[in-house]
This record gives C-alpha cells, structure tokens and sequence, in this order.
C-alpha cells in the first residue's frame, strides 16, 4: 500500500535501530560526568583537567571539519562498526591509564570513536527520513541523544557500591555498546537493500563543503545552532556554584525538571515539529531560554526556580529538532548529510566554548551576569533568524 503523501513511515527497523546505537552513543558520553573527580583521584595536575576533558570535543572538531565530506550512506554502517571497536579499546583503556600521555591518547582516541559513530548515524538518519516528517525524526532522534544525561549518572551513582572505579564505568558502558555492533550491520544491509542497483552519489568535496557552509542562510543556522550549546553547557557546567552562591541544594532537581520537560516535549509533541514552522520554533526556543535565564535571575525561592526550569525545559526542548529540521529542509539532497554533520560541528564547538564563556562572564560579572549575559546571547539568536524564511525540502 502506498503510503498517504505527508504520513510516509517514520518508525521503521532502520530509524528505530539508528535511534538505538545514537542513544548507546551518548551513554559514553553522559558517563563521562564523572572524569574531572576521577582525574583528581589519579593525581592528574589540574592545569592538565580541563585539556584532557576538552580533548575529545577538540578531536571530534577536527574530524568533523576534515573528514565530513568521506562519511556517506554506503559507508556509515562500516563506519559504525568501526567507532563501536575503538570505543570499546578506549573504554577499558581507562582502567589502566593513569599518565597524561596515556589518558591524552584515549581521549583523542574517544573523540575519533564518537565522531564515526555520531557522524554516521546523522548520516544515515537523514538519508531515511521522510522529509514531511523530518521535524518529527529529529525530535525523536535529539530524544533518544538527551535521555542518557538523565539516567547514566544516576545508575552510576547507584552501582557506586559494585564499582567504585569511574573507570569501570567507562569501561562496562563501552562495552555495553558492542551489541550494537550487530544492530549497525543490519542497518548496513538494509541499505544495501534499498539502494540496490542505484549508482552511488557523487560525495561534495572539502572545497565544496566549506564553499556551501560560508553561504547563508546556512552560515547564519550553523552559528545560530552553536549559540544553543554555549547558553545549554554554560548553565549546564556552572548552575552547582550558582546554586551554591545563593544558598540552595536543588540544582539536580532543577536540571530533572528541565530536562523532564525537554524530552516530554521531543517525545509526547513531536508532531509540532512538522504541524509548525521550523523558523517560528527556532524563534519561540531563543524567546523561551532567554525568558527562562531571566527567571532564574529574578526568582530565588524554590518556586520561581521551578517555574524558570519549565520555562528552559520548553525552549530549549523546541530547539534541536526545528534547529536541525530546519538545516534538513535548506539542504538539497546531495549536500544533506554535509550539513547534517556541519550541525554536529557547530555542537560541539558550541559545547567546548560555552564552559569558557560562561566562566568567563562569572569572573567579570558573577552568577547573576553569567545569567544576563546567556539571556544576551539568546537575544542575540534571536536576531540572527531575522532572515530565515521557510524552506521547502528539496529533494
């Protein structure tokens, strides 16, 4: 039966698999929030911490910028196999590294793991997708990316008394993953299936990857995309000391409350992201973080901290899927998964500077100016979008 134009399916073996191995992903990712005390425990300098945190985004950068264009459908299943091995040598890997060589070297190591797993599946996520149900895919996709921050470091914390090691931690999540091992070689043979006798398309060179990100509208999303990893880990890395600063002890409640909030939107709305103008959502996100930073600056008791930790949860829920819809429908359908990837750059860029800043503008401002100057960087956003229009998909 054919399927009703605008109702293609969406929640095939292929997305429902891929949605598998991109949530096993961020597990390694979200286990890690534990590194900073675990370097401290091995005596690491702490002039060495940070650079050995930041590396593997530093590593992941450099293979996005250099190696985007190689990734393609044909491959990223291989491509998946491959970081699933490597992930899995790094994560018991960290069972016997204590140096900063050896710890520097699986860190690097890690970030070339996650960039051909990550990359892969983006990838390969938006050669599947239908395009009238793009918003929707990336809502259920940015969920299945979300949920490990929420439940890894409280499993973690519970199996403390079983494995008192973060390293074993890091080692039995990565080893946790090889399974899908197995789910990432049917993928491949799914894909096989489906282009089976259609001649491969031609992958854009370096020089036409970067020739199409310096044009906007694709400029300005990318830089705007950035901007949402720069408020989300600023506030994510410093909200304990502002916390603390005022005199509270709920800012795990805080983030659960966010967060429960981001992904009931991803998961029990996501049909808005198609039903709704991306452009608008991406407005309404930087309206709704910025509205929500300013809250938090204003409101001090418990119930006003509630309500700004909605407020965040609701914006910053709308923006990966209409952020990255958005990208999807600009995109023609050979520069797609390009661009696709280039978001992910700009994530992780986003993730690596926002620490910096927001430390930064506490130095200079204290917590309360962290808070306004987030709320400026939203506004600032918000601006950016001035000039997008909505676009049809083109196919």
């Amino acid at each position: 039966m054919t399927p009703t134009p605008g109702r293609e399916p969406l929640f095939t073996r292929e997305f429902t698999g891929l949605c598998l191995v991109i949530f096993l992903s961020y597990c390694n990712i979200a286990v890690f929030y534990s590194l900073y005390l675990h370097l401290d425990s091995l005596g690491v300098p702490e002039a060495w911490r940070g650079l050995l945190i930041g590396s593997s985004s530093l590593s992941m950068v450099a293979l996005f910028v250099l190696a985007t264009p190689h990734l393609t459908v044909g491959g990223a299943a291989r491509n998946m196999v491959a970081g699933i091995a490597i992930l899995a040598c790094c994560g018991v890997g960290y069972l016997f590294a204590a140096s900063v060589p050896a710890l520097l070297f699986i860190r690097l190591a890690h970030g070339l793991a996650l960039f051909l797993l990550t990359g892969s599946c983006m990838t390969l996520l938006v050669g599947i997708i239908p395009a009238s149900r793009s918003g929707q895919a990336f809502g259920v996709y940015s969920a299945s990316m979300l949920l490990p921050f929420s439940i890894v470091p409280v499993l973690c914390d519970a199996a403390k008394p079983w494995l008192p090691s973060p390293a074993q931690d890091y080692a039995l999540m990565a080893l946790l993953l090889v399974p899908a091992a197995l789910v990432a070689r049917g993928l491949g043979r799914a894909v096989r299936a489906r282009t089976s006798g259609q001649p491969p398309a031609a992958p854009l060179s370096f020089q036409e990857m970067c020739a199409g990100a310096v044009r906007a509208p694709v400029s300005v999303l990318l830089v705007v995309n950035a901007v949402y990893y720069v408020v989300f880990s600023a506030v994510f890395y410093l909200a304990k000391g502002l916390f603390l600063d005022r005199g509270l002890a709920e800012v795990g409640a805080f983030f659960s409350i966010q967060t429960a909030c981001m992904l009931a939107i991803r998961v029990l709305g996501n049909r808005i992201f198609d039903l709704v103008g991306k452009v608008i959502l991406v407005r309404l996100c930087y309206s709704l973080t910025g509205l929500g930073l300013v809250l938090t600056l204003i409101l001090r008791n418990h119930t006003g901290l509630v309500a700004s930790a909605l407020v965040l949860g609701l914006g910053m829920g709308l923006g990966v899927p209409a952020l990255n819809a958005f990208m999807f429908s600009l995109s023609d359908a050979r520069s797609r998964a390009v661009n696709a990837n280039l978001m992910i750059l700009s994530l992780q860029l986003g993730n690596f500077c926002g620490p910096i800043l927001g430390g930064l503008a506490v130095g200079l401002l204290g917590y309360d100016g962290l808070l306004g100057a987030m709320a400026g960087v939203c506004l600032a956003a918000l601006a950016g979008t001035i000039g997008f229009r909505e676009a049809r998909p083109s196919l």
